[in-house]
């Protein structure tokens, strides 16, 4: 079965949330696997979290957008912040594990489901994290992100 085939059935199939939970799980994976600054999958994978912050935020500005208005500007500021540190930790200048906590926390809250109480603090996230692939490459056997 092709990559392709894989991708659309997938799309057919997951809700949203679902999607972007396994979307920040592999993009904190690859910060998680990837801390040591002197490797160059140290800026890949600031890169990518920077990119998928910044896509978010675009997708908060939008008119289109249906989550509440505080909501979305709490998650604009976030991601603002987000920008900020990462160009700092791309200079060397603070470590990368506040964007890992960060995007524990969001994985958090996307796991929850309408309705249901929010998890206690440091309690690992419900749904089954994604393998983690290169953006832009098909997912393969590999790291799960740990919560």
């Amino acid at each position: 079965m092709s990559y392709d085939k894989y991708r659309n059935v997938q799309q057919q199939t997951e809700n949203p949330r679902d999607t972007e939970y396994r979307l920040f799980a592999r993009v904190t994976n690859a910060l998680m696997t990837n801390q040591d600054p002197k490797t160059t999958g140290f800026i890949q994978a600031i890169d990518w979290n920077r990119r998928l912050w910044l896509t978010l935020q675009s997708d908060l500005a939008s008119p289109e957008n249906r989550l509440p208005k505080e909501l979305r500007a709490q998650l604009i500021s976030l991601s603002i912040w987000v920008d900020k540190h990462s160009r700092k930790a791309m200079r060397g200048e603070e470590t990368i594990q506040p964007l890992i906590d960060v995007n524990r926390a969001i994985m958090e809250g996307l796991a929850q489901k309408p309705g249901q109480p929010a998890p206690a603090p440091g309690a690992p996230a419900t749904p089954a994290a994604a393998p983690v692939s290169p953006p832009g490459a098909p997912p393969s056997g590999g790291l799960a992100i740990k919560t």
